[in-house]
């Protein structure tokens, strides 16, 4: 399964996005194509090789002739969009970014989303920036995209058409809030722009770390501003390998004459050392005596201390050993907010799509104390919040 990953170490933003995209293989020339459709004023795409903190990137900038300062409402936004010949895929992310933003502005404001006015992120050039950043993914097709953490500024302010706001700007804190989007702080300057954050939370399935992929190509988008670190949004596309039955161990033994009150912390010990799982089944023995069977899946490395925790801590005088197929789907965690508390939910992917998910227990429960709901519907909606944000 091929996977896009953004290294976002310096924040984004929708130019910075497009370099990168364009440094990975994206064409440009057909992206102006599908920008063509556009109908948002004379516009030119300038692409250059630059510098950035020794980092050779690519700048993806957009010149208008005269500066569009024109605020233009969401639904002006939507209706260009809407309007223009462009690929159905590429028209529904560019749509949702900017309704993720105009959602997150009317929350800030407390307006409606349709009330919304953009004014930077309305502007021709910030129009180009995302369509065009969708426009890339549509030709790079990767069947995955995830993001890293996004560095963020605190405690600078930022020159806007509003004046000078607390960075990162209010409607980015709220879209980051709403979507559950891990970051961490870099600095005061504003890393992270409100197109380029709209950008990501549209287009990511998941936000976390880097997915164990084969690199193919890696490239750079260069971001406006020198600062003391490389200025640039890291893009990589790899494959992700299809899932392989692996070998395991598998260690079994009868226990017939163990207190029960033993087991939970013989099977804590074997997590210490690397079990992959444990579990108790009763049976019955020799004798119609009760008993317990207790069994340990383990790496073959790690098989040798799970035995030597059988022996130390059960009664056992004999143990069964054999090797057998494990099969596992690829896992990754995205974040979903439950009557305000965040909630992990564990996702299973096989063929390129989530076949289950969980949301983990103990977030679960805070969320129920929290909203004083019953942990199942907790569970439920926690489930149904992830279903709603995959592609």
């Amino acid at each position: 399964m091929s996977v896009l990953f953004f290294d976002c170490f310096s924040g984004a933003a929708g130019d910075m996005i497009l370099g990168a995209l364009l440094d990975i293989g994206a064409s440009e020339a057909e992206i102006q194509a599908c920008l063509g459709a556009l109908e948002v004023g004379e516009w030119r795409l300038d692409v250059s090789e630059v510098d950035k903190g020794g980092f050779r990137a690519t700048r993806a900038h957009f010149s208008i002739p005269e500066h569009d300062d024109l605020s233009r409402t969401y639904p002006d936004v939507v209706e260009s969009v809407v309007s223009a010949a462009l690929p159905d895929a590429v028209k529904a992310s560019a749509i949702l970014a900017f309704t993720l933003l105009a959602d997150a502005e009317a929350t800030v404001h407390g307006s409606t989303r349709d009330q919304t006015h953009f004014h930077e992120v309305g502007s021709a050039d910030a129009i180009l920036d995302v369509v065009a950043a969708f426009a890339a993914l549509h030709l790079l097709s990767p069947e995955r995209i995830v993001t890293s953490a996004v560095a963020t500024g605190v405690g600078g302010l930022a020159e806007t058409s509003h004046g000078r706001i607390p960075v990162p700007a209010p409607a980015v804190a709220e879209l980051l809030a709403t979507h559950s989007v891990p970051t961490f702080q870099r600095g005061s300057t504003e890393l992270l722009t409100p197109t380029g954050a709209a950008i990501l939370v549209a287009a990511s399935d998941s936000f976390g770390p880097l997915p164990e992929i084969a690199f193919e190509r890696v490239g750079y988008g260069a971001g406006r501003k020198d600062l003391e670190h490389p200025n640039v949004v890291r893009a990589i596309m790899g494959e992700e390998a299809a899932n392989q039955g692996s070998e395991v161990a598998l260690i079994e033994a009868n226990l017939d004459d163990m207190s029960p009150e033993l087991v939970p912390y013989v099977i804590e010990r074997l997590f210490e050392a690397g079990a992959l799982d444990a579990w108790v089944t009763p049976v019955v023995m020799k004798k119609g005596r009760p008993g317990l069977l207790l069994s340990v899946l383990a790496e073959e490395t790690q098989a040798s201390a799970a035995i030597d925790i059988f022996f130390s801590e059960t009664t056992t005088l004999g143990l069964r050993t054999s090797v057998v197929e494990r099969e596992v789907l690829e896992r990754d965690w995205t974040e979903v907010d439950v009557e305000g508390v965040p909630v992990r939910v564990k996702r299973g992917w096989r063929g390129g799509r989530v076949v289950t998910a969980a949301p983990e227990h103990d977030d679960a429960r805070r969320a129920a104390q929290a909203g004083g709901l019953p942990l199942k519907e907790v569970n439920a909606r926690a489930l149904r919040k992830e279903a709603e944000r995959r592609p």
